[in-house]
Order: structure tokens, then C-alpha cells, then sequence
């Protein structure tokens, strides 16, 4: 019998404890007839225990009085929270619903011969946990109480509803508005943020758990910083009574391998690989779109060897009715199509001779290298917290370049003076370490940017920063991982937090690049290659702002749009060209997997 009690008491003050460290509550509002012991039936409560909690309520109270009941028992039981707030009769357009928490406290008045130790078995709390609800009752360190103390003993959350203008809530947030076909996957790889912040941001929504988005929904995503300059994403939309035309323009050359085997055509020639791949993942999203009930109505065309046939096809007035053209692949045959259809024409990959090129209807999809200095400094300027920057180049004419316009837009920041910088170039074909450690004091971080594609100027700086003195940190960062890393250890890169510029960034792990892998795969018998990936991404990114029924040009003033691996950042020269600014920071994290931070 003892060891029977033993065991009890062992259970409750488990339970105590459990209770003590998670409990939270939430209010309820009595309806008319109901009594303290109907509800405490319902909630599987002692009724006092129900009563305990709410020590000012009797066992018959009114209509309308507000209760605080366990949050558990609560969803189990299947009853209303409420705070009293009702839903307006009329839902104001364009109205978003935002939820509104405040903490409250259950209060106890302190009678005579009540103790700490009674208080705390009674609302199941600890003493540290009633101390620090009451810090205006000092003497309770010490176990002392005063009759007629009121004190906080219990902690709930009351929520309300209200429904508000989008336009106030788009002061606070960046916010989503669900379109047909988007999944909670598509919204969060979007954005670059967990399904648990998306669910954390909306709890207006709880599907959203059971990754249930609506159209017409309006998602929070983030909270809006003071001063930042937002930058607009492009949210698809269809008009499914829309046709879009499109042509594409490939160099396949198929007349000159007609007599060839498949196994020859591809181990002799690495450009029919990446044409290959880049016209199997267009495919892919030209049949994705097409799934989605849009129209398409897609030509593929064959511009021959260095594009030989571009004129011909033009000449054919095959092209005369199209939205756009994606191709051709060479830059003077895209010049040539460009000053002759007068649609949008889509430089399918990077070039660089792209940069000499204005044709107010030439579209570059691979940003320009001058991008990436902006980008990185742009990025560092807003983290900037008083570091030690070291600028490293190799002295050649690109990353002198480089050098000088990463220190000037550095200094664009009001902290970053010249002093705070260090340029630092190769003597005598290598940098010493200590011309680093001359310039580093004590507790101090340190941000290295590597400009140099030099293999051994980036081993030199990498070396000299895997080792420093006592609380001296660093952080490296690179304009682009060039081939200068190609055979640099991983594990060198993760410890130096080694952080770059990419014009594509893909997580394996991310549910939109795990479906579009298996369908691809399903497909071709491969898994996509970086091309194809390409293709795919520049192609579905056409298809889907066309799919809105707007002009395609429009649609990049829209905003920024991100795919499985590649950024949509469109931005038009007055009389000039298109260029798409899309670029992303990706950190080495130190189990070697990669991050994007922006």
C-alpha cells in the first residue's frame, strides 16, 4: 500500500512539474445557463480545480463572464476561445485579418496562514516562477507574505481579431497574397523563410500546419525593419483565358548529326550537352505551365551551327506573332532577333560581350558582373558593426577593378572610413601573413573580400586566416567562387564562414527542388543538371508573368521572382535594354551545407 502511494505521489508531482513548466491558458466566455461545473465536465476538470483557477468567479456566473480554462483542454474539447470580440457582420474589402496577443495574469489575494509553499502547490508554479511574475514583492525571496497581497499566479495570452486596410498591414509586413496553384512550399521557398515562421507569422490561419494555403489569403512573412527599403516580389497571377505564343531558338544542328549515333553527338561535343539540358528543363516548365490549365501554344525552332539559320527563321515570318522568344544561344544572333521582332527576347545565359548590347527589347537573364560587387557591398554595409576590413587583389587589371569600386561603395557607409579598410595585393608573388596580423588589435572581428581569381593569392589569404590570435575572429568573403576554390578542402571554407555572390543558389533539401528532381528525373532518367535547371527557371519565369495577360515588360516592374535555383530581378534602361540584377549571398554553415542569406 505504501509503495502504491509512493507511486501516486511520484505521478502528480510529475504531472505538477509538466504542468508548472508548460501550462498555458487561454479565456473563455460563459454562455447564458452555463455553470462553472457544466464546463469543468466538458473539460475533464475537477470543478475545484476549475474553480482554483479563477478565484474570483463563483460556481454560477453570469452570461458573459470571462474565464481562464487550460489551452489543451481547450482545442480537445473543441470549444470557442474568445476575448469577446465578435466577427463584424461585414468583412471591409481589401481587409486583412491580424491577430492581436497581450499577456494577463490570474491574480490571488493573499489570505491569513497562506504560505509561498501553498501558493505555489496550488497553481502548480515554482517559487522562481512567482517571484519573477511579482518583482514588485521583494520579501518573497526571503518566503514572506502580507494578507491582502495580490499576486500574479498564473500566466495566459488573450487574443484578438480585427480586420484592418492591406495597406496599413503592408507598413508592418511583407506580405503574400495566395494565388491559384501556389503551395505553401512555393510561398516559402519564395521568400526564403520555414513553414514553422510562415505558421509563427499567421496563426489566423491554422491549416497552414497541414499545409493548406487558400487563394485570396493574405500571408504575413516578415515583420517590416525601421528605414528598409523593401524590395517587391512578383506574385504570379493567371488569366486562364489567355494564349501565349512563344518561339524558342535553339542550336541544335540537327541536319549535321542526322548520320551521327546519340553517344557520339554528346561525348564530342559539351555544348550539344548544355543545349540539351537547357531544352529538357524548358520543356519541363513549358509542361508545368501547361498543367496548370494555361494555354501555350509553344514553337521550337533549330537555328543550325553559330545560329546559321537565324535569318531564315526570321525572313519566314515564324516569329511575327509571339509574346516572346527565348534564344538564340549566340550573342549576335539574339542582337539580330532583337533588332528585328520587336517582342521581348531572352538572352538565355550569361555572355561577356551581353554588357555592349541596348536593344530596348534585349532581355539578359544572367546578371552582369559588375552586379556582384554591388550586391556583396550592399549586403555588408548594412551589417557592418565596426569590423577590420581587409580588400584583397592580385593586382591584374579585373580584380583591381573590383578592389576600387568595393572600397568606394564601402565608404559610401557613414562609419567606413578609409582607415577602416586595408588593401592588400601579392609582393613577391604571395601575401605574408604578417601584414594581416600587423593590422589586427586585439578582440577584434575581421571581414576578408577576396577579389582575385589567383589560386595561390586565395590559398595565401585563406592560410592566413584559419589561425589567428586570441580573440581575433574572421569572416571570408568572395565577389563569386570562381575556379580559384575549386580545389580548396570544404571544411577550410565552412571555419572561415566563407560567404560569396552566386547568380543561382539550390537547396536539396527544399521540398520545391525535391519534386521538381523526382519529375525530372521520371522524365529524362537523370537528375537535372545546372543547365537544366536554367532552362527550366528562365523559361517558367516567362510563361507564368505572361500567364497574367499583361505584357512581359510590365511584368518586370512588378517585382523580384525567385525559382528552383535561379533570382528575376528585371530592371530597364530608359531606351535601353533589360537586365536582370538577381543575385544571392551564400554562406558556407560548418557541417559544409550552404545557406542563403539574402
Amino acid at each position: 500500500m505504501n509503495i502504491l502511494r509512493f507511486l501516486l505521489l511520484t505521478c502528480l508531482m510529475s504531472i505538477a512539474i509538466s504542468c508548472g513548466q508548460q501550462k498555458r491558458f487561454v479565456t473563455y466566455k460563459v454562455k447564458q445557463g452555463e455553470k462553472m461545473k457544466d464546463i469543468a465536465n466538458r473539460l475533464d476538470l475537477r470543478t475545484r480545480d476549475l474553480l482554483r483557477l479563477n478565484p474570483d468567479v463563483g460556481r454560477y456566473p453570469k452570461a458573459g463572464t470571462m474565464i481562464v480554462i487550460p489551452e489543451k483542454k481547450m482545442k480537445k474539447r473543441g470549444l470557442e476561445m474568445t476575448d469577446g470580440t465578435k466577427e463584424p457582420d461585414t468583412i471591409p474589402e481589401n481587409a486583412v485579418k491580424v491577430e492581436r496577443v497581450s499577456n494577463s495574469y490570474i491574480t490571488h489575494t493573499v489570505k491569513p496562514k497562506e504560505t509561498i509553499y501553498y501558493l505555489t502547490r496550488k497553481y502548480e508554479i515554482s517559487k522562481e516562477t512567482l517571484i519573477e511574475w511579482n518583482p514588485e514583492y521583494p520579501e518573497l525571496k526571503n518566503n514572506k507574505l502580507n494578507i491582502g497581497q495580490v499576486l500574479k499566479v498564473g500566466k495566459y495570452k488573450e487574443t484578438s481579431y480585427e480586420y484592418i486596410p492591406k495597406e496599413d498591414v503592408e507598413k508592418e509586413y511583407i506580405t503574400h497574397t495566395v494565388q491559384p496553384k501556389e503551395t505553401l512550399f512555393s510561398i516559402t521557398h519564395l521568400y526564403n523563410i520555414t513553414k514553422e515562421d510562415l505558421i509563427e507569422m499567421n496563426p489566423q490561419y491554422p491549416d497552414l500546419k497541414n499545409d493548406v494555403v487558400k487563394f485570396g489569403q493574405v500571408l504575413k512573412i516578415r515583420s517590416v525593419e525601421e528605414g528598409e527599403n523593401v524590395e517587391g516580389v512578383y506574385q504570379d497571377e493567371i488569366d486562364f483565358g489567355n494564349t501565349i505564343n512563344i518561339a524558342m531558338l535553339f542550336p541544335f544542328d540537327a541536319d549535321k548529326y542526322k548520320s551521327e549515333s546519340a553517344d557520339n553527338i554528346f561525348s564530342k561535343n559539351k555544348v550539344s550537352n548544355l543545349i540539351t539540358d537547357y531544352y529538357l528543363g524548358a520543356e519541363m516548365a513549358i509542361d508545368s505551365i501547361k498543367n496548370m490549365g494555361i494555354n501555350v501554344n509553344a514553337k521550337v525552332y533549330d537555328t543550325g551551327r553559330k545560329g546559321n539559320n537565324t535569318s531564315k527563321i526570321i525572313a519566314s515570318k515564324k516569329l511575327d506573332d509571339v509574346d516572346a522568344v527565348i534564344g538564340p544561344f549566340f550573342i549576335n544572333q539574339a542582337k539580330l532577333v532583337a533588332n528585328k521582332v520587336g517582342v521581348p527576347v531572352i538572352y538565355p545565359h550569361f555572355s561577356k560581350k551581353q554588357n555592349s548590347f541596348s536593344d530596348s527589347d534585349f532581355v539578359k537573364t544572367a546578371p552582369e558582373i559588375d552586379e556582384y560587387v554591388t550586391k556583396l557591398t550592399s549586403y555588408l554595409k548594412k551589417k557592418y558593426t565596426n569590423e577590420t576590413i581587409f580588400v584583397i587583389g592580385d593586382g591584374r587589371y579585373n580584380s583591381n577593378t573590383q578592389v576600387n569600386k568595393i572600397v568606394s561603395n564601402l565608404q559610401q557607409h557613414d562609419a567606413i572610413t578609409s582607415k577602416k579598410i586595408n588593401v592588400l595585393k601579392p609582393e613577391d608573388g604571395y601575401i605574408e601573413k604578417k601584414r594581416f596580423t600587423d593590422k589586427i588589435q586585439s578582440n577584434t572581428h575581421c571581414w576578408v573580400i577576396i577579389t582575385s581569381e589567383d589560386r595561390a593569392t586565395v590559398a595565401d589569404v585563406l592560410n592566413s586566416f584559419l589561425v589567428l590570435p586570441e580573440k581575433v575572429t574572421a569572416q571570408v568573403f568572395a565577389v563569386n567562387k570562381g575556379v580559384a576554390y575549386d580545389k580548396v578542402d570544404n571544411n577550410k571554407l565552412a571555419d572561415l564562414g566563407f560567404t560569396y555572390v552566386s547568380d543561382n543558389f539550390i537547396n536539396e533539401n527544399d521540398e520545391i527542388t525535391k519534386i521538381f528532381n523526382k519529375k525530372y528525373k521520371a522524365k529524362n532518367n537523370a537528375l537535372p543538371t545546372p543547365y537544366a535547371i536554367k532552362g527550366f527557371d528562365v523559361t517558367y519565369d516567362v510563361l507564368i508573368r505572361l500567364a497574367s495577360g499583361n505584357k512581359l515588360k510590365k511584368t518586370f516592374k512588378e517585382g523580384t521572382s525567385v525559382r528552383i535555383a535561379n533570382k528575376f530581378d528585371y530592371k530597364t534602361k530608359l531606351f535601353g535594354s533589360t537586365s536582370n540584377k538577381g543575385l544571392f549571398i551564400v554562406k558556407y554553415n560548418k557541417d559544409l551545407s550552404l545557406s542563403r542569406l539574402e
